[in-house]
């Protein structure tokens, strides 16, 4: 069974900025540091929910 969780776009922002905050980052920076695939470990992970949260609030 699939659980679907819905969420504001307020609250998809505040996430956004608490992975951001988390490494001391923008989001400018760490999207010129995933292109340049120069991420590691965890920050890989983020990148990948970063991108999944800019999907859902329609940026890209």
């Amino acid at each position: 069974m699939t659980h679907a969780v819905e969420l504001t776009r307020d609250q998809l922002l505040q996430r956004r900025e608490h992975i951001l905050e988390r490494f001391d980052t923008t989001l400018s920076e760490f999207t010129e540091r995933a292109h340049a695939f120069c991420l590691v470990g965890e920050e890989w992970d983020a990148w990948d929910e970063l991108q999944n949260i800019s999907f859902l609030l329609g940026d890209d």
